[in-house]
């Protein structure tokens, strides 16, 4: 009973070294953030608070003394009796009676009698209960043993403590982390009980000093052979790394230190000089003696909220088991890891110890919800934000009653802007009165006045313009008529004789405007003989484009066939489709 009170008590004091561990291991950035000056709102990283991950994980060995792995078609462990025996004198704690074996204190582990069982999840039930694993009198494969810890999800993990029971600390490992789920994993540290060992097992750039921050090094402090019981290990993944002290600054530290499952790579028991080899190998007597035991894993870790959070409690509709950032910054996502939806006018951004990094809001006018950001549109500065500056990327995705462009800013054809709204109503777009069979189907800005077919004109598009003739039907003008002055009158578009493109000119004039001394063009064209279609216009009577899709880049097309100018991902003649490559319109993300 003495024996278990002192052992109690000295993992509690372990329990209270790790604050002190914790305390040490943090990086500067990991601190809480101090309160935000007026007018320094949400400018600097948030944190969660560090806790012991390994409370709530779920854990795993390849191999436990006292169970074999069930045969082929059975439900579980196969339960045997491994003899083992200590390699420090004194009585073994819970084993009642104890054996003495040639001087040996031993004891039997099976799965049997829960008394003598040492299943992995006492590694981290907070008891003087241990795990222990398959004596090497079993096998010299038992050598070699996993232990797997699967957090759930991803963390920040700061430190690793390991507190052994009946056995020496392994004498040759590593510590390893996988962020991918247990798919794959990569080493964070490894150990040997000499700077040999290191250089022959792991090689020569594992003992060389930490200069930078992903540096898997190999330690030879904690493989010595003594204490023969009760060690530990301490692995500090952030102190004596160069982005210790700049956290948020250090993007190589932050994936260092990430981790979803954590895996302790057995490799080699520590032993006592000669023995295993030659004939120890064969001598039960002393492989009974080797095998691994722990008593406590603590891992100091916190969620990954990439400093958009200081809170971690909220529970994943989906699983229970999995915790989710409290975001802020216009935030979202379980991490924080993209903006909320309507916050895209900038690129995501993790938080500095200087900037939050806020997503900001994108300027639909009031007439959609949603909005994407988009690199290109940026460096075209084609994107206005809510100062009216053109500035970011955001581009607004379905925009309603009846707008379209990256800012809803303009109305979709068969609609004007009325000069009755500001641009942010919900009435901004009237529908066009433009029904006659002689208009395009389009109409002007603030007047609603209809642009005429070609070889109309008017208010109502109701006369034939000039170089036309016969209405309703609009004939051009043969070469070379004469009217009744006698005058020549051309057909409208042909240059020769005449100053303009009649076609293109207000009120259909062949020569320049007598007043202003130069062709006075339609809306729809441009050039000094309004003889080309102005942008966002094409073909011989320069229509206005068809381009309201979220993938049409500003509107334009190709001025003859009317082919929208798409953005990367998209494709179509109106760009409403995700080109070869880019999935889930109207987003056209890359798969």
């Amino acid at each position: 009973m003495a024996r278990r009170e002192m052992d109690a008590d000295r993992l509690r004091g372990t329990r209270v070294s790790l604050l002190l561990l914790l305390a040490a291991a943090l990086p500067a950035g990991a601190a809480r953030p101090r309160v935000p000056l007026p007018g320094d709102v949400n400018g600097y990283s948030l944190h969660p608070p560090y806790f012991n991950l390994a409370e709530s994980t779920r854990i795993s060995a390849t191999a436990t003394c006292g169970e074999e792995r069930a045969a082929a078609g059975s439900r579980g462990p196969r339960a045997v009796e491994d003899l083992y025996c200590k390699l420090v004198g004194g009585p073994v704690a819970g084993g009642e009676p104890n054996q003495t074996i040639q001087g040996q204190y031993c004891d039997i582990c099976t799965s049997m009698n829960s008394n003598k069982a040492h299943p992995i999840t006492n590694a981290i039930d907070g008891t003087e209960r241990w795990w222990q694993s398959p004596p090497l009198s079993r096998g010299l494969e038992f050598n070699q043993v996993n232990v797997t810890l699967d957090l759930g999800q991803l963390f920040h993990v700061a430190y690793v403590l390991i507190k052994f029971a009946n056995s020496p600390r392994p004498d040759l490992w590593v510590l390893e982390r996988s962020t991918d789920s247990g798919l794959t994993y990569e080493p964070w540290q490894y150990f040997a009980s000499s700077k040999r060992d290191c250089i022959e097992k792991f090689g020569p750039n594992t003992v060389e000093r930490i200069t930078k921050d992903d540096d898997a090094i190999c330690t030879t402090e904690y493989s010595r052979i003594v204490p023969l019981e009760n060690g530990e290990i301490v692995v500090s993944l952030v102190n004596g790394r160069p982005g210790a002290m700049n956290f948020s600054y250090s993007p190589l530290l932050r994936n260092f230190t990430k981790a979803t499952n954590i895996r302790l790579r057995f490799l080699q028991t520590n032993t006592l000089l000669g023995h295993l080899m030659g004939k120890a190998l064969r001598d039960p007597t002393v492989t009974r003696r080797y095998y691994y035991s722990i008593k406590d894993i603590s891992i100091g870790g916190r969620c990954v909220c990439h400093g958009h959070a200081d809170v971690c409690d909220a529970k994943d509709p989906t699983d229970p088991y999995r915790l989710q950032c409290d975001c802020q910054h216009n935030t979202c996502g379980g991490s924080c890891d993209r903006c909320c939806p309507g916050f895209n006018q900038l690129p995501w951004k993790p938080a500095t110890t200087d900037s939050a990094n806020e997503c900001q809001p994108c300027n639909c006018n009031g007439h959609a919800y949603d909005c994407y950001y988009d690199p290109e549109v940026d460096r075209h500065k084609a994107s206005k934000n809510y100062d009216d500056q053109y500035k970011g990327g955001g581009v607004c995705i379905e925009c309603q009653h009846h707008t379209t462009g990256i800012n809803c800013e303009r109305c979709i054809p068969g609609y004007y802007k009325s000069p009755d709204h500001s641009i942010h109503s919900p009435y901004i777009c009237y529908r066009c009165n433009c029904d006659s069979e002689f208009t395009d189907g389009t109409c002007e800005d603030l007047t609603g006045r209809c642009y005429c077919k070609p070889n109309y004109t008017g208010e109502l598009c109701n006369a034939c313009a000039e170089g036309y003739t016969d209405f309703p039907h609009c004939y051009p003008v043969p070469a070379f008529s004469h009217n009744d002055t006698g005058e020549q009158v051309l057909p409208a578009g042909q240059i020769i004789n005449c100053d303009c493109n009649a076609a293109g000119t207000e009120g259909n004039a062949c020569r320049k405007d007598s007043q202003r001394g130069m062709c006075v063009c339609k809306p729809s064209f441009q050039g000094a003989q309004c003889d080309r279609c102005a942008p966002g216009h094409y073909g011989p009577g320069c229509q206005p484009c068809q381009c309201s899709g979220s993938g049409q880049y500003d509107g334009t097309c190709d001025s003859e066939t009317g082919q929208c100018l798409c953005r990367t991902g998209f494709e179509g003649y109106s760009c409403n489709q995700c080109a070869p490559g880019y999935f889930s319109y109207p987003l056209c993300q890359c798969a």
